[in-house]
C-alpha cells in the first residue's frame, strides 16, 4: 500500500483509523504505565495499512509526545547511573542503525529480539516457580557489577532497533528489568531514555527520507488519542503492587517477543 493509493486523511480505507488508534493507545498505556515493551506493537499494527517507512513518519512524532508528556510525570523517579549507560549506548545504537538502514536485515534482527524477550521471560516465570538460591537483591547488585557490558549488548541492540523497527522497548527492559528499581523509578528511566533516543533519531529520519507532509498530517489526525492512553497507563502503574508489575511487564515482554518471531517468520 502506498499514500499515492488514496488520499490518507479525506478518503481512508475503512479500517484504517481503527488500527491506528490501537496502536497510538498501545504506545500511550505501555509509555506511561509500563516502560514501553508494549510500544513495539504499534509498528506492527500499522504495517496492516501503511508502508513501513510511513507507519515510522507516523509513529515517531507521536512517540516524542508522549514522551515529553510521560518523562513530566516521572521525572523525580529515576536511576540517574543507570540512565546514563543506557543513553549512551542507545545512542550509538541509533548511529550503527543509521549506518546500516539501507542494509540491515529487520527480519533477522526482529527473530533475534523476540527470541530473547521470550527466553527471558521464561527464565522469569522459571524463577517465579522455583525460587533461585540468589535473591532478587543479590541479582540486582550482580548485574549492576557488569553494567558495562549488558548496557554496551542491550542499550546498543535498543537503539539500533529503536531506528529501524521503533522495537527498542523489548532490549531496554531486558536490561533494565533484572536490576529490580521499584516500579516507579523503572517507568521513570526507562522515558527518559526513550525521549532521549527517540530525539536522537530525528535527523538521521530526515536523512533517509521517513517524514513527509502527509505522515504529519496523520499523526495530528492521532494526536487526542494520547491523553486517553497516558491516564490509563498511569492508573494501572499506581494501582498495583511491584510484583504484580514485574509480572504482567514480563507478560507482555513475552507476548511481543512471541509477535515479533511470528513477524519475521
Amino acid at each position: 500500500m502506498d499514500f499515492v493509493s488514496f488520499d490518507i486523511i479525506t478518503t481512508p480505507p475503512v479500517y484504517f483509523w481503527g488500527f491506528a488508534v490501537v496502536a497510538v493507545l498501545a504506545v500511550a498505556i505501555s509509555k506511561s504505565g509500563f516502560g514501553g515493551a508494549l510500544a513495539s506493537l504499534s509498528l506492527p499494527l500499522l504495517l496492516f495499512v501503511l508502508p513501513p517507512k510511513a507507519a515510522l513518519g507516523v509513529l515517531l512524532p507521536l512517540f516524542l509526545v508522549i514522551d515529553v508528556w510521560v518523562v513530566h510525570t516521572w521525572r523525580r523517579m529515576l536511576d540517574r547511573r543507570i540512565l546514563l549507560f543506557m543513553c549512551a549506548f542507545g545512542v550509538l545504537g541509533q548511529i550503527v542503525g543509521w549506518v546500516l538502514f539501507d542494509y540491515l536485515s529487520d527480519r533477522i534482527l526482529t527473530f533475534l529480539i523476540g527470541m530473547t524477550a521470550c527466553i527471558t521471560a521464561a527464565n522469569y516465570a522459571r524463577r517465579r516457580v522455583w525460587p533461585a538460591a540468589q535473591s532478587h537483591a543479590e541479582i540486582a547488585a550482580a548485574v549492576s557489577r557488569r553494567i558495562w557490558q549488558r548496557s554496551a549488548l542491550w542499550c546498543g541492540l535498543s537503539g539500533v532497533s529503536s531506528f529501524v523497527s521503533l522495537a527498542g522497548g523489548i532490549p531496554a527492559q531486558i536490561f533494565l528489568l533484572p536490576h529490580g528499581l521499584a516500579r516507579q523509578t523503572f517507568v521513570g528511566t526507562l522515558c527518559v531514555y526513550f525521549l532521549t533516543i527517540n530525539l536522537a533519531k530525528i535527523p538521521f529520519y530526515i536523512d533517509v527520507g521517513i517524514f513527509t507532509a502527509e505522515t504529519f498530517k496523520v499523526a495530528v489526525f492521532l494526536l487526542p488519542v494520547i491523553p486517553f492512553g497516558v491516564k490509563i497507563g498511569r492508573w494501572l502503574n499506581n494501582n498495583m503492587s511491584d510484583r504484580v508489575f514485574y509480572d504482567i511487564s514480563h507478560f507482555i515482554l513475552l507476548c511481543m517477543g512471541a509477535r515479533l518471531i511470528h513477524a519475521s517468520l
